[in-house]
């Protein structure tokens, strides 16, 4: 055992995945980045075109300011731009979150050797198949609208 606060080697991450830490600050600095480093592109596009449209709904709104007729007017439109801020610093936040919570769990479907999910043919949802129970035994794929037996 090593003594404390001895330098101890350890083992590299050979994954290429970035660490949760590394995840969170890449997703404050640009949002999406995180989530695309993480290797989710849809949800990584989705955190940076609405950052993007928030942003820019707040910089029309900040030059909107200017073309304010009464102290009521500049008000409103002020309160308008104040809640586009706090919607971005939400999304940027809750993008952040998210990349943290992703890098975390990257590895979370190797770590449960007994848990598996498989698509299941469903009308309409979400849907997931648990692994038999014993052998012989058949797959329950269940959904949120239907249950159904599979051979």
């Amino acid at each position: 055992m090593p003594a404390l606060g001895s330098a101890t080697a350890t083992p590299a991450d050979t994954s290429g995945r970035p660490t949760p830490r590394g995840a969170l600050c890449r997703s404050l600095l640009v949002p999406g980045w995180g989530q695309w480093a993480n290797g989710h592109r849809i949800k990584a596009g989705l955190s940076g075109v609405s950052s993007a449209l928030l942003l820019g709904t707040v910089a029309a709104r900040q030059r909107s300011l200017d073309r304010a007729t009464s102290a009521a007017a500049h008000q409103d439109l002020a309160a308008r731009r104040n809640t586009g801020l706090l919607l971005l610093a939400l999304s940027v936040t809750l993008s952040g979150l998210d990349a943290y919570v992703d890098a975390q769990l990257g590895d979370f479907a190797t770590a449960l050797p007994g848990l598996s999910a498989a698509p299941a043919p469903t009308v309409l949802g979400l849907s997931w198949v648990w692994p038999r129970p014993e052998p012989g035994a058949p797959f329950v794929a269940r959904s949120l609208f239907t249950r159904r037996s599979m051979p």
